[in-house]
């Protein structure tokens, strides 16, 4: 095992070895409890651990999942918000042995939380001998498993608002991020917009299978069924559809969503998701699980407005600064603007990454054809900041 540099003895008096980097996440009152209660040698192993106060309907720290060989965390069943941090945890690290803590422990509850992928069920109030040994035998558990890959970088493009040119950021961001060779990263776009995705048509591909199909394969979904609704644009990106029919979002299963996610990431180098203007639980639990949010803006007084207002709920849960990034798309390259890029990062509290070039009517009459900008204009300026764009995201994303 890994870490194996805390001693235990236990109340029977043998010593054993914890791992290190053990997360434990709960109420404040039963972190208090750990911190206060040691065993009958008068030591507290939980002392060397990372204890969390942190309210049962909060989202888990990012970095605490990222860094824990173990975690330990509180969930309420009966709330939403409390039950959406195993499907955040799992879409960020799915190989982590996580060990929920419930009040209520009813056999429904567990039975739904193994299905979701949990090592074990602690129940609260702690106890101090049993919470170990759990921890110890997750720990056990996890350096027996086969080592499985690591999950390649998934990036949420979010809008500002409708009109923004989002779709147009996307397609040409993939088509950057492929390259121009045959042997360029494997990327993959997911049209998530549920009700006015049309990243298919953007590139003139003809989409045989849509998310309808995925969303209907149930327990049949893996890698193979995945591939197999796949639509492969002639400039190298694959691509999910959006349904032909409109789907009304709050139908959508988050955990179904996110263990697609984790396939996709394991078959792609590089997957980009389209996120609806409109939000709900099942988006915010995409945003959290991406390795980047770009959120997409233009220089119109109303779509800054609505830039703040997402930006504002992305940090309300718990979604980092740093994992967010404002991309200014239609900016005019003349010398009097009305609106400067400093004014916008002042005004969102968030650092521009990029700015895209206007191309006004060029850009629209490409699209319409099924066509890059830099198909019938080599010398675009919006295909010039699209390239440094996809450099700066490979740049992030290792």
């Amino acid at each position: 095992m890994e870490n194996l540099e805390i001693p235990l003895e236990l109340d029977s008096g043998m010593q054993i070895q914890l791992p290190g980097d053990v997360v434990i996440v709960a109420e404040p009152a039963n972190i208090d409890w750990l911190q206060g209660h040691a065993g009958s040698s008068g030591s507290n192993e939980f002392a060397a651990f990372n204890l969390i106060p942190l309210a049962a309907s909060d989202p888990v720290p990012v970095d605490a999942i990222a860094s824990a060989s173990v975690l330990v965390m509180e969930v309420d069943t009966k709330d939403k918000d409390s039950l959406r941090r195993v499907s955040q945890v799992k879409a960020q690290r799915e190989d982590l042995p996580v060990i929920v803590a419930l009040s209520d422990a009813g056999v429904d509850s567990v039975r739904m939380l193994i299905r979701q992928g949990v090592a074990d069920v602690a129940v609260l109030p702690f106890d101090r001998d049993e919470l170990l040994s759990q921890i110890l035998d997750a720990a056990a558990k996890r350096e027996q498993s086969p080592a499985k890959a690591a999950l390649a970088p998934l990036i949420a493009v979010v809008r500002s608002n409708g009109g923004c040119g989002a779709t147009s950021v996307i397609t040409h961001l993939a088509a950057a991020l492929h390259g121009s060779s045959e042997a360029g990263p494997d990327v993959c776009v997911l049209d998530l917009d549920l009700q006015s995705g049309d990243v298919a048509s953007y590139v003139g591909a003809r989409s045989k299978f849509t998310f309808s199909d995925l969303f209907e394969a149930g327990g049949r979904l893996d890698s193979e069924f995945l591939r197999s609704t796949m639509t492969t644009s002639r400039h190298g990106f694959s691509i999910v559809a959006a349904p032909d029919a409109v789907t009304p979002l709050e139908t959508v299963n988050a955990e179904h969503v996110l263990r697609m996610l984790s396939i996709t990431r394991r078959e792609y180098d590089y997957t980009i998701v389209d996120l609806p203007a409109d939000w709900s639980s099942w988006t915010l639990s995409v945003a959290l699980a991406a390795s980047e949010v770009l959120l997409i803006t233009d220089l119109s007084i109303g779509s800054l407005r609505q830039a703040k207002k997402r930006l504002e709920l992305l940090w309300s849960v718990g979604l980092e600064k740093s994992r967010i990034k404002v991309v200014v798309n239609r900016v005019e390259r003349r010398l009097f603007k009305t609106i400067g890029i400093d004014e916008v990062r002042d005004a969102l509290g968030c650092e521009v990454i990029a700015t895209l070039a206007d191309e006004g009517n060029a850009l629209r009459a490409a699209q319409d054809e099924g066509l890059l900008i830099s198909e019938v204009n080599r010398r675009s300026k919006f295909a010039a900041d699209i390239e440094e764009l996809a450099r700066l995201v490979q740049g992030g994303n290792g």
